[in-house]
């Protein structure tokens, strides 16, 4: 009788260690990537369906709605606003040469400086470095380096200043474009990380293109 007490109490003991086994590590890893990858890929994929039959059903142009949207657009003498600065572009003017007490700034053969000049306001609640960085430039839609000047352009600065909320500043941007050319698109960017250009500001050489339809 001992005896089997004994053993009955050594089976009762062993069942009651035996531990029930849970998944295995790996499958908690998938299921883990499966709803932080997979799933969002899969709701990103629907939307993108639904997106892609409302802009057909609609006919919309997506880069000419996004340029349209994000861009806003002006000439000589507009203001534009973004997130952070108010520009006017004042003018642009163009010079064969300019002249300084010490030196002239000469352009290569067949060619003149277009300079536009802007003021600049900083309507943010933080500083802002505004300067010719900022700005890219297309000739006839062909991009062009800024020109950085030896000389003041009647008695202005180029642009470069670092403004604190509310403070403005005028400077200029200037180009080395073909004597011929026809339209100038000046293309200005809040930082460098921007997809889209914030503003456009386009200015038409009247005398080129009048000639250009004389001769047509």
């Amino acid at each position: 009788m001992v005896n089997e007490n004994i053993s009955t109490n050594k089976n009762t003991s062993n069942g009651n260690d035996k531990k029930k086994k849970g998944l295995p590590t790996w499958a908690i890893v998938l299921i883990v990537i499966g709803c932080v990858i997979i799933i969002p890929i899969i709701i990103a994929v629907v939307l993108a369906i639904v997106g892609f039959k409302y802009v057909k059903d609609n006919d919309i142009d997506i880069k000419e709605y996004i340029e349209e949207s994000a861009t806003m657009k002006g000439t000589i003498g507009d203001t534009l606003s973004g997130d952070d600065v108010k520009i006017t572009l004042t003018d642009a003017l163009i010079y064969p040469r300019i002249e300084g007490e010490a030196f002239t700034d000469t352009p290569s053969e067949g060619k003149e400086y277009l300079v536009f000049f802007f003021n600049v306001e900083n309507i943010d609640d933080e500083n802002n470095f505004v300067s010719i960085h900022n700005f890219t430039g297309y000739v006839d839609d062909t991009l062009v380096a800024s020109k950085i000047l030896i000389n003041n352009v009647d008695n202005v600065q180029y642009l470069s200043a670092d403004l604190t909320p509310g403070k403005k500043t005028r400077g200029y941007v200037a180009y080395e474009v073909d004597t011929n050319w026809k339209q100038f698109d000046i293309h200005y960017k809040e930082n460098s990380f921007d997809y889209n250009d914030s503003m456009i500001f386009t200015v038409v050489n009247e005398e080129n293109n009048q000639n250009n339809n004389n001769n047509a």
